[in-house]
């Protein structure tokens, strides 16, 4: 789900970068000039460049990216662990209110009892 590869660009500022280009054009005085063999000019080839001192930016880009990264994670586990004890306390509830509904219906259960012993008592019985 996560991945170090959002430190990469931070990472690849610690390598040369590489550049293939090519070039080409025409020198000349004048209009005439320019279509002339010897007026013709072109280049092919690599640029390398390279920082030699940038006084920290790059590691301290990188430090960033990787902060960056962890605090993502931080987040995404505690968005998890929020959810778990979400689901924990409501089938917690669930099971109590089980025991409840048990309970009354026990106390339901020995109310009508209660309730049948007294009518045959009223209606004359022993």
């Amino acid at each position: 789900m996560f991945s170090m590869d959002r430190t990469r660009p931070a990472r690849a500022a610690y390598y040369p970068s590489l550049v293939l280009s090519a070039t080409g054009g025409v020198e000349g005085d004048t209009i005439g000039n320019w279509f002339a063999w010897p007026s013709r000019f072109w280049a092919v080839g690599p640029t390398m460049l390279e920082t030699i001192f940038d006084g920290g930016r790059r590691r301290a880009t990188s430090e960033g990216a990787r902060a960056n990264y962890d605090a993502t994670v931080a987040n995404y586990r505690q968005t998890a662990l929020v959810a778990f004890q979400e689901v924990e306390d409501n089938l917690a509830a669930l099971r109590i209110l089980e025991y409840e509904d048990e309970r009354n219906e026990v106390d339901i259960l020995w109310r009508r009892m209660d309730a049948s012993v007294l009518l045959i008592k009223a209606l004359g019985g022993g």
